[in-house]
């Protein structure tokens, strides 16, 4: 069986900014065709997005007070 891997490892936080600089360069490439554009806007997205999902991911609080099987709002 395949292990189960965190949405907040910094490997997934990679994962999902390459394949968004991807689909940004992949568009760019379409609209542009110039190399320079699609790489600066490729790059910064990967930029962007890896660094909002950090900052998110930081700023998230477990909450250590929920018990299995009971609502958390009373």
């Amino acid at each position: 069986m395949a292990k189960k891997r965190s949405a907040t490892s910094l490997a997934s936080i990679l994962r999902i900014a390459f394949f968004s600089g991807v689909f940004v360069g992949v568009v760019m490439w379409g609209a542009v065709r110039d190399w320079n554009r699609v790489f600066i806007f490729a790059g910064g997205t990967v930029v962007i997005v890896t660094l909002g999902f950090v900052i998110l991911n930081w700023l998230a609080k477990p909450d250590e007070n929920v018990e299995p099987g009971k609502p958390r709002l009373k």
